[in-house]
């Protein structure tokens, strides 16, 4: 069960969804201000800098916390440094849920501070004390990131509980052999790609609403993945690093040739769907994955100096984005480069609804024409006129 208050997030949604429609001349200031009042929402929720300098003085209380019990038992400290950060992390999760039950704290950055600080040491009370492998690891920080995204809805939480998930299938197969090694990255596309639909077809259920920015983030990094384990570049050098290949700078992996494709045909493909799509994620990171590209290539193929390269390239980024800009000031296929809501979320929340019940409230009087009151033939008609 989600720690925030349901109903004030279900409300900060309509907020969000009414604050687009606002912004796109779709609502009056009138009709905003009286859907925000029939929807409370009571989350302290500062703006950015308030809440980047809460979690830095929450990050320092913390430290100068458990500095102070480590002090107390400093004649201890080294039996005792697992039992003590596993303690301070209960007293984290405690502060935590009063912080959100009591004071209220969403998106505060001291509900982030404390939510970290226990995680990070609820995993070194367990791990550090003991010899564990990197397998146990990865299934530790599973577990202990699933409960932050299920109970918080933490986006930071849900990337790390995606990529633990990734590391528990590596480690895995690692620990298969030869065969497994081999196999990794393929296993690891797989997992990637499976994950990409699983999270995709979750966003649009309704039990997952206060979940959809969890959601965003694995689907981002479920599409960096999926091309990282393909690139040429991250599977030579991470398996000769790791397996002790031993390869010399003109030696190639076995089935280079298909991480080579996958290098350059894995960011095409996103930006080619994307744009078949209308889907902003897919054309972002496309775009964004271009540079993996270019590193590639020009870590192994030398063709122009990097400072000529860099260069150049910004040159025929900036024309081209310039150019895109200018085109598509007019919506031209259904792009443009014009700002509009994110979140397509009028249809979803259905807008009108809110904006009728508003409208027509209870007891309001039309002050048309009555009828009865007459005592003449009946029907409620009478002999006066």
């Amino acid at each position: 069960m989600i720690a925030y208050n349901q109903q004030w997030l279900s409300n900060l949604n309509i907020h969000e969804v009414v604050d687009d429609a606002f912004d796109e001349n779709c609502l009056t200031a009138e009709e905003q201000e009286d859907i925000h009042q029939q929807y409370p929402v009571g989350f302290y929720t500062p703006n950015y800098f308030i809440a980047i300098g809460l979690l830095l003085l929450t990050i320092i209380v913390m430290l100068f916390s458990f500095g102070l019990l480590g002090f107390i038992f400093r004649e201890m400290i080294e039996k005792m440094i697992g039992g003590l950060a596993i303690f301070f992390a209960i007293i984290c999760y405690a502060v935590l849920e009063y912080m959100i039950q009591v004071k209220k704290h969403f998106n505060s950055g001291v509900d982030e501070g404390l939510l970290w600080g226990a995680s990070i040491a609820l995993f070194c009370g367990i791990s550090l004390p003991n010899d564990l492998s990197s397998i146990t690891n990865c299934i530790i920080i599973f577990m202990i990131s699933l409960f932050g995204t299920a109970r918080y809805a933490d986006r930071l939480m849900a990337t790390a509980l995606y990529l633990s998930f990734l590391g528990v299938l590596f480690y895995s197969c690692v620990e298969l052999g030869s065969i497994g090694k081999a196999i990794a990255p393929f296993v690891i596309m797989i997992a990637s790609l499976v994950s990409y639909f699983i999270v995709v077809r979750s966003g649009s259920k309704p039990a997952m609403i206060h979940y959809r920015n969890c959601l965003t983030m694995i689907e981002i990094v479920s599409l960096v993945s999926l091309y990282a384990a393909g690139n040429y570049f991250v599977v030579r050098e991470l398996s000769n690093e790791m397996f002790h290949l031993h390869l010399q700078p003109a030696e190639t992996i076995p089935l280079g040739w298909v991480f080579w494709i996958l290098t350059v045909a894995i960011p095409l493909s996103y930006f080619a769907i994307g744009i078949q799509k209308k889907n902003t994620i897919l054309i972002r990171v496309g775009l964004l994955l271009f540079a993996g590209i270019v590193f590639t290539v020009r870590y192994y193929h030398t063709i122009l100096p990097l400072e000529t390269m860099m260069t150049v390239a910004g040159i025929i980024i900036f024309a081209i984005a310039y150019g895109l800009s200018k085109w598509l000031h007019e919506p031209v296929h259904g792009f443009t480069s014009r700002e509009i809501s994110s979140k397509n979320a009028m249809e979803k929340l259905q807008i009108e609804s809110l904006i009728l019940a508003q409208t027509f409230k209870p007891g309001t009087d039309p002050g048309g024409t009555k009828f009865g009151g007459g005592d003449f033939g009946g029907g409620g008609a009478s002999g006066e006129y």
